[in-house]
This record gives structure tokens, sequence and C-alpha cells, in this order.
């Protein structure tokens, strides 16, 4: 049964959630502490939203210097269409810089075409048809300043809701992937565990399945990865297919940047996986100052790789076809295999 808190005790009171809660709110360092990070922090968005101000003011500013000048160049008289290009101006202005920018523009536009446009005489005259003017001017802008900023107000709104929209996307597609990553991985467990049960336990034949078991698991890894199009680099499927055998560095590896889709990627780890255990049991990297180069290069719009030995034993054609020399054998893998002096060579060419 569980013990119940004496209420007048008050060291079991102070223990509780409401006393550890004021005690946090009364701690005065902690209070000091954070004021410089508030300061700050009001400091950084104060000067923020001044230079956001500043750049909208000259984005303004020369948006109207622009439609003034345009205007002033065009060889109509001044009476006619006065303000016609400050007035797209601001429909401009406004959509790039928002009603700061929409603003200053209206403002000093219309002043530089006021004074520079229409004639002096008309210039400084409020009364009759320039007063007209100036009113019919200011409610034209004024309704496109409304007009554009609503327009990019609404665009902001649909481009963040499709960006929210896309992240919620790609968080559930990587869910799904690792998901999906999570049962292969257990189904491999499984299949592993049965291949262990089946064979016997000193058998070499339980090493080579755990290899190959392995070399597929880390290629559908690659290809998780990549969730909308499961693909993965050469140089991607080369690092994890070596990683078991490089344990000194005595495999080199280069070549561009080349994307394989998913078929691609299983068929060349898998291969990679047997010329490392060849590789390592009879080859290059069975010898101390052994070697490996893997080099590949696009051709024909698909993927050209060389594997080389070097410094190893001389090598001979097998007698026998194990599952590496069938899997390098297969059409879609393009292998032609060299026996060599110093190790094998092999070619492998996969088409897109």
């Amino acid at each position: 049964m569980a013990a119940r808190a004496d209420p007048h005790d008050t060291d079991a009171g102070s223990g509780g959630e409401f006393g550890a809660r004021v005690a946090v709110a009364s701690d005065p360092k902690s209070q000091i502490d954070d004021q410089p990070a508030d300061a700050a922090r009001r400091e950084a968005a104060n000067s923020l939203t001044f230079r956001q101000i500043a750049r909208d003011v000259a984005i303004g500013a020369i948006a109207a210097a622009v439609a003034v000048a345009i205007r002033y160049a065009l060889p109509l008289p001044p009476e006619i269409l006065p303000f016609f290009t400050v007035v797209v101006a601001v429909c401009l202005a406004t959509l790039a810089a928002g009603v700061i920018g929409g603003v200053t523009t209206m403002l000093l536009g219309g002043a530089l075409s006021w004074i520079l446009v229409l004639p002096p005489p008309r210039a400084f005259q409020l009364n009759g048809a320039n007063g007209y003017d100036l009113v019919g001017y200011f409610g034209v802008t004024s309704v496109i300043l409304c007009t554009s900023q609503l327009y990019r107000q609404s665009e902001q709104r649909r481009a963040a809701a499709a960006l929210a929209m896309a992240r919620h996307e790609a968080e559930h597609q990587s869910l799904f992937a690792r998901e999906m990553s999570h049962r292969l991985k257990n189904a491999m467990t499984v299949v592993q565990a049965l291949g262990r049960q089946t064979f016997d336990q000193e058998s070499p034949q339980v090493a080579k399945f755990d290899g190959r078991l392995k070399a597929l698991a880390d290629a559908h890894s690659l290809l998780n990865e990549h969730v909308k199009r499961p693909t993965a680099s050469v140089q991607e499927i080369v690092t994890a297919a070596m990683a078991p055998f490089d344990g000194q560095d005595r495999i080199r590896f280069r070549g561009p940047a080349l994307q394989l889709p998913a078929q691609q990627v299983v068929s060349l780890a898998l291969a990679l996986h047997e010329l490392g255990t060849n590789a390592v049991k009879y080859g290059a990297l069975s010898e101390p100052l052994g070697w490996v180069s893997i080099d590949w290069i696009e051709r024909d719009r698909g993927l050209h790789l060389d594997w080389k030995e070097h410094d190893g034993p001389g090598v001979s054609a097998p007698t026998t076809s194990g599952f590496g020399l069938r899997l390098l054998q297969r059409r879609a893998m393009g292998s032609d295999l060299a026996f060599e002096t110093d190790g094998l060579r092999c070619t492998i060419t996969l088409r897109s």
C-alpha cells in the first residue's frame, strides 16, 4: 500500500510539484541570467525590422525614380497620362516590397511627377484641374496598392500552405520509409536465424550467407534514404559494400557522381560484396601489401566500373561456378573477368 504524505509535513509539501514551480519562479539568478539573452533577442529583432523597412523604402524609392524617368523620356505631352508609369510602379513595388514599398512609390513618384513631368505653371497649383488630377491619382494608386497587397498576402499564404503540405508529405514519407526499413531488417533477421538453424554452425556457408544477407540489407538501407525516388550514388554503394573489407585503407576508389536505380543498386552491392570476399580469401587482400582499385565512369548513359586487384597472388579461372561467379556472369551485370598475374580484374557495365 502506498504511503500517504502528511499534509502538515513541510518537507513533503516543499518537494511537491507546486513547491518546485515556486522555487523555479522565484529563483533570482535564473531571471538575471535570462535578461541578457532576452535583450539580445529583442535587439536582433529590432535590427531585422529596421533593415527590412529600410530595404522596402529603398525598393519603393528606386521604383518611383525609374517610373518618373521613363515617363519623362516618353514623347507625350505633359498633360496626357502624367502619372501612368508611377501607377504601374506602385503595383510592382507593392508586390515586391509590400505596403511600405508601395506607399513610398506612391508618394515619391507622385511628387516627382508633379514637379518634373507637369509644366511649371501647373506644377505648383492645387486648384481646379490640378486638384482633381491629384485626387484621382491618389485614389487610383490607393486602390491598386490595396489590391496588390491583398494579392501578395494571398500568394504568401498559398506558398506557406504549399510548404507546410510539402513538409508534412516529406515527414510522412520519411516515417513510411523508416517503418519499411524496420520491417525489412526484422525480416532479414528472421531469414538469418532460419539460415543459421538450417546450416551446420561450423560450416563456412553460414558466414557466406550472413555476408550476402548483410550486403543486401545495406543496399536497401541506401535506397531508403531516398524516399521519393529510390536511387543511390555509386560512391555510396562502393563505400557501404567495401566497409567490411577496408580495414587498412587498402581499397581505393574514385569516380564521378552517378546515381543508379533501385535494381542496379542491389545488383552492384551484391557483386562488390562477392568481389571483396574473394579478394580477402584468395586475391590481393589476402596478401599484406595487396590492394584494390575501383574506378568508374559514365559511358553510353550507363555505368562502367573497373575492379582491379594489385600486388596480389596470381589467379586462375575457377573450375566450378559458385554464387558470386554466377552473379557476375548475369547478362544484366555485363561483367568481363580477366585473371591476371597480380590479381583479378573485373569490368562491370550497367545500362540505364
